[in-house]
């Protein structure tokens, strides 16, 4: 799963053998896999800033996880779900030739853009 060229200088785009697609672990990721996945931690990073912003507004948080967490001060909320979020999209990546990793981005990517519309009508109710 991990090597040293996974980060730096990658080699292998596929599987070892001909026919090898599923269920193989690669160290090149094409750009428009890297390219979805900053778009998916920007919305989660949009999620954040639009969660302190309802809430700056006289919105409820009812995540009790995020709660304790925005206990802790703006940035620390920001800054901890940016680092969950980014793991759990590196781990994404790392295992993009795996269904089950493809299944939770497309439902992840889909729930964080139904999220984002609504909070943008969270932001439009409040004012």
């Amino acid at each position: 799963m991990l090597s040293r060229y996974t980060f730096f200088g990658g080699r292998r785009r596929g599987g070892r053998r001909d026919g090898e697609v599923e269920n193989v672990y690669v160290d090149v990721y094409s750009p428009q896999l890297v390219g979805l996945l900053l778009v998916f931690f920007g919305l989660t990073v949009i999620d954040s800033v639009s969660t302190l912003v309802y809430l700056g507004k006289g919105g409820q948080e009812l995540n009790p996880i995020a709660q304790w967490m925005i206990d802790q001060g703006s940035v620390f909320f920001v800054v901890a779900k940016g680092l969950l979020s980014g793991l759990c999209l590196l781990f994404v990546m790392l295992h993009k030739n795996f269904r089950p990793a493809r299944t939770a981005l497309a439902i992840g990517f889909t729930f964080y853009f139904a999220l984002g519309l609504y909070h943008l009508v969270l932001q439009i109710q409040a004012f």
